[in-house]
């Protein structure tokens, strides 16, 4: 089938290929050309190349979104909003999936400089690697980094978890726990570092001392969650209270109180981070630390297509996004 070009669509509208061009391009023709371009356009089933209009515009209309686990709800979240948002300015979004693998990481940000995307959300696999900064230092485009801290020109967008911590800790506290661990992603990670650093400044606040070992930084996985709850829960005494810091986690934490047959919350009280399907429908319903992701995803969008704009501002933007605790039927009072 041959395929269909600018010239057809020039002889069909009986005009010049530069009149075509300037209607694809949107710039100013007269009334009565803009309707014969549209109607061979329509008639011939025309679709303008993409590629081609890149190299003349020097724009791709495309948007990278990279994250470490597109499978992590949080994720899926912020993507959604984010393609929201842009796909009513004309953008696509492509998204990238690491595997937290940075080498992996940095061949798709070398990628997407190839394709000359026009913006770039990223969620790094690990804020200590050099090679990953240097190189996200290298773009032309703009970059806003999804709760995560790099030395470079970017907006940011983060998430308040450690005010989100205390107030979990501190609900305990009320419920008369003082045994409480954590379960949580390590340090080379903003959520990481801030859960644990909130956790830590909870216990020093209320003059309570945390018992050996309930603080367990890792990784924000699944297998880590799994791993390190059947450890914390198999010691004598075992915590009376845990918290699942990220919503993967959660689901290796649940797995492991099924093993080992401990019921929520006559057993162990139990709080997790951000609000999936999953805290919702267990019996009981899970209480956790929420955040608003949707915001998440919007908030991205518009720094992107602010700087994508060329709109001025004096300095790079750190959006802090809050998180509460939403309380539900996972925690029971001691005593």
């Amino acid at each position: 089938m041959k395929r269909i070009t600018i010239l057809d669509v020039a002889n069909r509208a009986g005009l010049s290929v530069g009149t075509v061009s300037r209607v694809l391009n949107d710039k100013p023709v007269s009334r009565k050309a803009l309707d014969a371009v549209t109607q061979a356009i329509e008639e011939l089933g025309y679709a303008p190349n993409a590629v081609a209009q890149s190299m003349r515009t020097q724009t791709t209309r495309a948007i990278g979104l990279v994250v470490n686990d597109i499978s992590n709800p949080l994720f899926s979240g912020i993507a959604r909003s984010l393609d929201e948002v842009l796909h009513a300015s004309g953008y696509s979004l492509l998204i990238a999936n690491t595997d937290n693998d940075p080498r992996r990481e940095q061949l798709i940000i070398d990628s997407l400089k190839q394709r000359r995307i026009d913006g770039l959300a990223i969620a790094v696999s690990d804020e200590t690697n050099d090679r990953t900064t240097k190189l996200l230092r290298s773009v032309e485009f703009p970059v806003v980094l999804l709760d995560r801290e790099l030395e470079i020109p970017a907006d940011k967008v983060c998430d308040d978890h450690s005010k989100g911590m205390k107030k979990a800790v501190r609900y305990l506290f009320d419920l008369g726990h003082r045994d409480i661990a954590l379960i949580t992603g390590g340090n080379d990670v903003r959520p990481g570092r801030e859960r644990a650093q909130g956790f830590l400044e909870a216990f020093r606040e209320g003059g309570i001392a945390i018992e050996e070992g309930r603080l367990r930084q890792g990784r924000l996985d699944s297998s880590f969650g799994y791993e390190e709850a059947c450890v914390l829960l198999k010691e004598t005494p075992r915590p009376t209270a845990l918290i699942a810091g990220g919503n993967q986690i959660l689901a290796g934490v649940l797995r492991a109180l099924r093993q080992l047959d401990i019921r929520i919350p006559t057993d162990l009280s139990l709080i997790s981070c951000d609000e999936i399907d999953l805290t919702a429908l267990m019996n009981p319903p899970i209480t956790v630390i929420t955040r608003e992701i949707r915001r998440i995803g919007t908030i991205t969008a518009e720094l992107l297509l602010r700087r994508i704009a060329g709109q001025p501002t004096e300095e790079y933007s750190r959006q802090i996004v809050p998180t509460e605790l939403l309380v539900r039927e996972s925690c029971a009072r001691l005593g």
